[in-house]
């Protein structure tokens, strides 16, 4: 051992065997609570953070993935009725790709699952029931993929098809069943974006006949959505954007609504938009360029002429003359007339336009649109001196040019902030938070003072003396002046005893020198 070791040692064993019974009972008592104290520091400083890396419903590939963990000495734990495995977060790089390498997790029962299960004596029923779990399990893998679900379920009831058609002459339909375990709450959109996958992957299922609830049994999509319904909800949300965007206007016109005329200020928008659609067909007709008219395309022109045409009789019979009752024809005269007509008939060509105008939807209507900007004083600006009728009405004119709704449209206000309410804090509350923040750091540095102060008493270093005895005719001793040694009662010998070995103990070196001091006296002797 070396000596520098030796020579600490000795003076340790020295400094404890000075130490009395009781110094030594606090000296363990309060080193046990340190210990204790730093045990538990160190344990809640130190606890490791645990993880979820899987969950899945299959329990045998969570065994399978627990057996993996295990033989690479990962530690982890199964958790929620053995359906997640919660790992440290230190190891959780490290069992993913040790999961990885092993092929897990599994993706269900794949195409190559599917075209492995079929043999020579699979019937054709059971080919129809192996690419229907493969369908599935395709299904389920999609829907994990996406970032808001969790897991998935998929339940298709595909009937079979037969050769005779029922009394509709319809085939029936199949129906799809979709339990979702979503990360956050699901949009009617998401919802519907679930089961258009789902339904456009099964062959003649239709939306309607799709099923979609959460792990808490809740149904998703009660009814097929209608179309009237999807619009107005992008309306309003078209609407609501509208309305963040004047706000934003307002407050940049501001800074960010800081100014020394007022503390604050709070903005309120109500957008009215057109949705309504109109759709218009104009068609105009102009001469062509340069032209006073329409261009002629084609003409004609017919003319008729008759001329010593004898004009007819009477239509019809008449009663013949000399008082006869004999019916006869009736015969015109033999005057002559003239008859002419001429018609023309000339075709023109105009320009023609059509045009179609459709209304834009969404467009704001300024008229149904309104502004309500309240400026806050009362704290940082103590009155309203600098909020005049005229800066108002600058700032409603401001606004107005800003976002196109009319001024008498926009309303602006001042208000007066309530005065700040002061909540005195008690010495208790002080004393707790002070003890929440730092009472853990506090207990630990008193117990180290207090195992300094009680533990290891402090000796006042005293200059060591020395006296020179010369011996007649002998050696030189010098004998250090030691601490008074206290006087021996000579009442119980049992008593002078123990005091004597205490002294020898504490005191081996000025013992040994009052020895040699005798035996230097009886040496001249």
């Amino acid at each position: 051992m070396p000596d520098f070791i030796k020579k600490y040692l000795d003076q340790f064993k020295e400094f404890w065997g000075s130490l009395e019974k009781s110094q030594k009972t606090r000296f363990y008592i309060t080193s046990a609570i340190v210990v204790i104290a730093v045990s538990i520091s160190i344990i809640i400083l130190a606890r490791p953070q645990r993880v979820t890396l899987f969950t899945s419903s299959d329990v045998k590939q969570i065994g399978e993935m627990v057996s993996i963990l295990n033989e690479n000495g990962i530690w982890n734990e199964a958790a929620n009725n053995g359906t997640s495995i919660i790992i440290d977060k230190k190891d959780n790089n490290k069992a993913q790709i040790v999961l990885a390498q092993a092929g897990y997790p599994r993706e269900g029962f794949t195409f190559a699952d599917a075209i492995s299960s079929i043999g020579l004596l699979t019937t054709q029923q059971d080919k129809e029931h192996i690419w229907e779990h493969q369908k599935k399990s395709d299904l389920e893998a999609k829907l994990k993929m996406l970032d808001n679900i969790d897991e998935a379920a998929v339940t298709l009831a595909v009937p079979e098809k037969w050769i005779f058609l029922n009394a509709s002459n319809e085939q029936p339909r199949p129906t799809a069943y979709v339990m979702v375990r979503p990360t956050q709450k699901l949009t009617q959109a998401q919802v519907q974006g679930i089961v258009m996958l789902v339904s456009r992957s099964v062959e003649n299922l239709d939306p309607k006949d799709v099923t979609v609830v959460d792990n808490n049994s809740n149904i998703l999509n009660p009814s097929y959505p209608d179309e009237s319904i999807n619009a107005a909800n992008s309306q309003e949300e078209l609407r609501r954007k509208k309305e963040i965007e004047f706000q934003q206007k307002v407050m940049d016109y501001f800074g960010a609504g800081q100014s020394d005329n007022f503390d604050t200020l709070t903005v309120v928008a109500n957008v009215t938009l057109d949705f309504d659609k109109v759709k218009s067909q104009i068609k105009k007709i102009t001469n062509p360029e340069g032209m006073d008219g329409g261009a002629v395309i084609s003409s004609s022109i017919s003319e008729e002429t008759v001329k010593n045409g004898s004009n007819g009789g009477e239509p019809g019979l008449g009663t013949n003359p000399g008082g006869t009752n004999a019916p006869t024809y009736q015969t015109g005269d033999n005057s002559a007339s003239e008859y002419s007509n001429i018609h023309e008939e000339i075709n023109y060509g105009y320009d023609e336009m059509l045009s179609e105008h459709e209304k834009a939807t969404g467009k704001m209507i300024p008229e149904e649109s309104g502004l309500a900007l309240t400026f806050w004083y009362g704290r940082r600006v103590t009155d309203d001196s600098r909020l005049s009728d005229e800066f108002i009405n600058d700032v409603r004119t401001a606004l107005s040019t800003a976002t196109g709704i009319p001024a008498r449209n926009i309303s602006v206000n001042k208000y007066k902030l309530a005065p700040m309410e002061t909540i005195e804090e008690t010495t208790a509350d002080r004393i707790r938070e002070l003890i929440d923040n730092y009472g853990f750091f506090a207990l630990m540095l008193l117990l180290i003072i207090g195992m300094l102060i009680v533990g290891i008493p402090r000796r006042k270093e005293k200059t060591e003396e020395h006296v020179v005895v010369q011996t007649a005719g002998g050696p030189r001793f010098v004998i250090p002046e030691e601490e008074p040694v206290p006087e021996i009662e000579l009442e119980e010998r049992s008593e002078i005893k123990k005091q004597i070995e205490k002294f020898v103990k504490q005191k081996p070196d000025a013992v040994a020198q009052l020895l040699r001091n005798w035996l230097s006296d009886e040496w001249d002797d």
